[in-house]
């Protein structure tokens, strides 16, 4: 019997004798553009005085070359920024405490996350030139994700604290050698503190000062503790909202002998205190922020020349983006600064001086993306000096729009020149991409959602934030050469934050959703938009009848739309399908119970049967992973997958119909690796996972795909990839082969795939040798057939079937 070998497109081996089927394929993610932040992202923690007195040493939570994991960075008085490590997850991820210099001239850190003992975080010291060691991997029992940097003890050692780990779970205080040698010391039992955020502060006395964000015995506001070197722990106040609440920062010896710090929340106003504690726990707050001279301070105390103060607000201040303020020890206030987005925005982490007399500090926010190093003095002149900078964008969160030119356009939800608001660009099926748009805020921000192409081959997109009225969002229409128009500056009443994109009415008009807004309690809006801008509001969700749209609309043949809403309903608010005309008669269709799906976020696709198709993220009979679904016209609803997670978790993207009749989609989670799947789902709901994402390919995916004139599909992830900050994938499925046969002399295969313009089936006697095209395959609703008759005395033949 003759041996036959059908070697499939992505390099899939099916083998089999004559009259044998075989069903195996392997589809393939190919990375065509990663949006990166190599420079680092989003820095929480204060800066540390480097050993040359002219340069500071600080981390990044995201960002860097390999994995978007984290940095550490060397940035000069002048501005120079020079990164040092990019973290690789095994060596320590998501660093957000501070630095501290050791007498031996290296620099000494934890990571929130990483490390070799089940992801729980490490200790690392660095070198000034780079060189990373990593002292400790934390195992839980010995504690847990260390959100605060290490203090210097007089003894040599080191004193931090962990967030979770030890014998209640509920956080630890410990000490560790230079040579990474770990001892717990406390762990926390909720009546004397639980999880601690902030690090320990050296006191005179030879104690260690800290504060717990939570636990006490003032209803579990935080708590302010001291503890000896040998581990002998004294609980010296316990907040009560009123005095603060769930402070996240060391405290600050002050001049006079006593403590100072900051709480989150709490106080008169709820946005946070300052306060002085005594080393016996007499407890007095300072200051109650109110918005105005800031809000919500995360970072401690420095301590300047002048005998006063100097901290920064998250919030608050001009532009609610944050404030530097000046405090004296009775409790005297001074606003010096409010960030503005271009200089910084919401600090987390606190000030630290220079030798120049400055302070000098960090944002988690603003500059030109993601975040920025500033430099202020103490008469309030605030100067910026870096930028984490990503110019062409980052966390693209939508999906692709084709273009009749081939190319794809899209959106990313950060990044740009203009502020970090987010861009729309162009790429081309090889990857080169173009920045078409930087938003800058007041002409829209962060566009999470996709772009329609209107029949005068304009794009129409939406913005979940930013324009004139409030920041609730806009509409607006951008060439394909990047001319921006606003259409609309949404303004709550009529609609606010549309998280969906723009549905062609074919008569002109553009319709969309709204998350929020409208003026029936805020529950989201349909709307109508004209290309010149001319708006209406056509229907409030008042709960009952859907809450909170994400997703955006599908048109049927009957010229209405359908859609979903993510919750309200009348079976307990797991969301709704419903349909609407285009003057704005609205018919719920199906409200979610949970056990059929609950909070659809993704769209509506119309099937070849006139049924809809789609996802819900959540629910499903299967551990709530979410399903996918069917729904007729007239509402019937038909749960055709729960997903079970290892074979994904949490669809949120469209569906799409492919060529062979067939619906593609993405999970968010779950799969070999919990980093989402791409799946197949036929119209009676099997199920076939095609790839588990594996963060080099992206993950976490958000959308759905979109299916090119080349048979492929094209998509994003908003994260992964190896700058960290996600990539454009296109998605290669290769056909099945579905049947073969030999008789006659002649071999004969069927093949099951998406259309693809030409599609060649090739064959080679000997696997050395050339191979040569026998036909052109083309597929007829979704099958196609090959014959070859030159068989005879051949004893083996081998075949392919590739893209030329």
């Amino acid at each position: 019997m003759k041996k036959i070998l059908i070697i499939f497109l992505c390099g899939t081996l099916l083998a089999g004798e004559c009259w044998q089927t075989a069903s195996a394929r392997a589809a393939q993610l190919q990375v065509l553009y990663v949006f990166t932040a190599a420079s680092g992202a989003s820095p929480y923690a204060s800066l540390c005085a480097g050993p040359d007195g002219g340069s500071f040493y600080g981390t990044t939570t995201g960002g860097g070359t390999n994995g978007g994991y984290g940095t550490a960075f060397k940035v000069t008085t002048n501005g120079l920024l020079t990164t040092l490590i990019s973290f690789a997850n095994t060596n320590g991820a998501d660093p957000q405490g501070s630095l501290n210099l050791g007498s031996d001239g290296n620099l000494y850190g934890t990571t929130v996350n990483g490390g070799t003992n089940g992801d729980y975080g490490t200790v690392f010291k660095m070198a000034t030139n780079g060189v990373l060691t990593t002292l400790v991997s934390f195992a839980s029992t010995n504690g847990a994700y260390p959100y605060s940097g290490l203090m210097s003890g007089n003894d040599g050692s080191f004193y931090g604290t962990t967030y979770f780990g030890g014998t209640n779970n509920l956080g630890t205080v410990y000490r560790i050698s230079p040579a990474g040698v770990l001892m717990p010391l406390v762990s926390f039992a909720n009546t004397n503190g639980a999880h601690p955020i902030a690090g320990l502060t050296m006191g005179t006395d030879g104690y260690l000062y800290g504060t717990t964000a939570l636990g006490g015995t003032n209803g579990g506001f935080g708590t302010i503790f001291k503890v000896s070197t040998n581990g002998a722990f004294t609980t010296l106040a316990s907040f009560a909202n009123g005095n603060g609440a769930y402070p996240q920062s060391a405290l600050t010896a002050g001049g006079d002998g006593n403590y100072y710090g900051t709480t989150y929340y709490g106080g008169s106003y709820g946005l946070g205190t300052a306060f002085r504690v005594t080393t016996n726990g007499v407890l007095t707050s300072l200051v109650s922020f109110n918005s105005t001279n800031g809000a919500n301070p995360r970072t401690g105390l420095a301590l300047g020349g002048d005998g006063n103060f100097y901290g920064t607000t998250y919030a608050g201040g001009s532009n609610n983006l944050g404030t530097v303020f000046d405090l004296t020890t009775n409790g005297n206030l001074t606003s010096l600064a409010s960030f503005a987005n271009t200089n910084g925005a919401n600090p987390e982490a606190g000030l630290t001086i220079g030798t120049n007399g400055f302070y000098y500090g960090t944002t988690a926010n603003g500059g030109s993306s993601q975040g920025a190093v500033f430099q202020v003095s103490t008469n309030g002149a605030l100067t910026l000096l870096a930028s984490f900078a990503v110019p062409t964008g980052i966390k693209p969160d939508a999906s692709l729009a084709l273009g009749g030119d081939g190319n794809f356009y899209g959106t990313t939800t950060g990044g740009g020149t203009n502020g970090g608001y987010g861009t729309v660009f162009k790429v081309t099926t090889n990857g080169a991409l173009t920045t078409l748009v930087s938003f800058a805020n007041t002409n829209g921000a962060v566009p999470q959602a996709g772009l329609t192409f209107g029949s005068d081959g304009n794009l129409y997109g939406t913005t979940t934030t930013g324009g004139q009225n409030g920041s609730y969002g806009t509409a607006f229409m951008v060439t394909t050469n990047g001319a921006l128009t606003t259409l609309v500056s949404l303004g709550n009443t009529n609609g606010a934050n549309p998280e969906a994109g723009l549905a062609s009415g074919g008569n002109g008009s553009l319709y969309g959703t709204t998350m929020n807004g409208g003026t029936n309690g805020g529950y989201g809006t349909i709307f109508k938009v004209t290309t010149n801008g001319e708006f209406s509001t056509l229907v409030s969700f008042a709960n009952t009848n859907g809450a909170n749209p994400q997703a955006r609309l599908t048109m049927d043949a009957d010229g209405n739309f359908y859609g979903t809403t993510t919750g309200g309903g009348t079976n307990g608010g797991y969301g709704t399908v419903f349909k609407v005309t285009t003057n704005g008669a609205l018919t719920t269709l199906v409200s979610f119970a949970n056990i059929n799906g609950a909070d659809p976020q993704a769209g509506l696709t119309l099937g070849n049967d006139g049924s809809f198709y789609g996802t819900t993220t959540l629910g499903g009979n299967n551990g709530g992973y979410g399903t996918v679904f069917k729904v007729t016209t007239n509402g019937l609803l038909t749960s055709l997958v729960s997903f079970a997670n290892t074979n994904g978790a949490y669809p949120y993207g469209d569906l799409i119909l492919g060529s062979d009749g067939n619906f593609y989609g993405t999970t968010y989670s779950g799969g070999g690796s919990s980093l989402g799947t791409a799946f197949q789902v036929t119209t009676n709901g099997t199920l076939t996972t095609l790839v588990s994402y594996n963060n080099n390919t992206g993950a976490n995916p958000q959308t759905g795909w979109v299916l090119a004139g080349d048979g492929n599909f094209y998509g994003t992830t908003g994260v992964g990839g190896s700058g960290g900050s996600g990539v454009v994938l296109r998605l290669v499925v290769p056909p099945m082969l579905k049947a073969v046969s030999y008789r006659n002399n002649t071999f004969q295969a069927t093949l099951n795939g998406l259309a693809r313009p030409i599609l060649q089936i090739q064959a080679v006697t000997n696997l050395t040798a050339a191979w040569s095209v026998l036909t052109n395959l083309v597929f007829t609703n979704g099958t196609g057939q090959f014959m070859d008759p030159a068989t005879t005395n051949v004893p083996q033949k081998f075949y392919r079937a590739v893209v030329p």
